[in-house]
Order: structure tokens, then sequence, then C-alpha cells
């Protein structure tokens, strides 16, 4: 059985009614079903802040069609990028540990306030160290990866140079 509704009234001004009109939202048309799908969404957005796995579904879902559009000019063109993929996949993730790697108020937050900034750091270096690596990898086959190889390797120099100095100045190296 379907909640009973409650008639709810609402002044608009008329740009933000021709904001709503203009507003695309799935399974949702009429100002009504659009008002309540942005409450739902609202909603649904703060308790994601609180769960790692419930806001990585829905950045996904946000990134979901930009994805599709990818693919199917992709499709069209008959071209295909790893790399530019890849990044957008992990996009979701990386925002799903940043909006929940520091919690909602609370004392035990505000207690371990430098532990669990610590957490967070560590949650978005490992993310971020990760998708280095993965863009380093397709560096090595470019083409295989990218629309434009020179996408890859005119970012390599500067890179390579960096890769050098830390091997250089990384203590406690075996053999040196």
């Amino acid at each position: 059985m379907a909640d009973k509704t409650i008639p709810l009234s609402v002044r608009m001004t008329a740009d933000d009614m021709a904001m709503l009109s203009a507003l695309q939202i799935a399974d949702a048309v009429t100002p009504s079903e659009k008002l309540r799908r942005l409450v739902r969404m609202a909603y649904r957005q703060r308790q994601a802040s609180r769960d790692f796995a419930e806001a990585q579904a829905m950045e996904q879902e946000r990134f979901q069609p930009l994805l599709n559009r990818i693919r199917a000019l992709e499709a069209r063109h008959r071209v295909h990028s790893e790399l530019l993929l890849h990044v957008i996949g992990w996009l979701p993730d990386m925002n799903a540990a940043a909006v929940t790697a520091i919690p909602h108020g609370g004392q035990a937050g505000e207690d371990r306030g430098e532990a669990v900034l610590a957490e967070a750091e560590a949650a978005v270096a490992e993310r971020v160290f990760g998708l280095m690596l993965t863009a380093l990898n397709f560096s090595l086959s470019p083409k295989a990866h990218c629309y434009r190889p020179e996408a890859v390797t005119g970012k390599l120099p500067p890179i390579v140079e960096i890769a050098r100095l830390l091997d250089r100045d990384t203590p406690n190296q075996k053999g040196k």
C-alpha cells in the first residue's frame, strides 16, 4: 500500500519555477514529482555522508550518464581511452572516501580529531597514489590506453624528473 500523501503549498518565484520546470530528473515530470525526488535526493545525500557504500553508489549514479555519453561517442568514432574512463570511474570512489572520511558532529569525532584527520588523509592518499600508479602504467603503452598518446607522454618528463629527485634523496636505500 502506498503512503498517503500530504498536500504542501509552496511559493516560488517565477525564476525558481522556470528552473524547476527545466530540471531533468529521472522518473519525475511534474513539479510535485520533481520536488519529492529532490527531497529524497537531499535526504539520501545526508545519509550517504555517513556510509561509504551509499556515498559511492550515489557518486556512481551521478557519473554514470557522463560515462555513458563517453562510451557512446567512443563507439561512434571507434576510439577508446582507458585513461579517461579510468579517471572518471575513479572519481566516485575518491568522492565517497572524502565525503565519509570525517564524521558528522558527535563528541567521539571531536575527541579523536587528529586521528580522524590522519585516517581521512590516509584514505585520500591511498586513492590518489593508486590513480598515479595506474596513470604511470598507462604511460608504458599510451597508444593502447589513450586517444592521443601525447596526452600522457607529454606529461612524463617532469614526472620522471621528480621521481629521479625522490630516488636520489630517499634515505635508507640499499646499496647507496
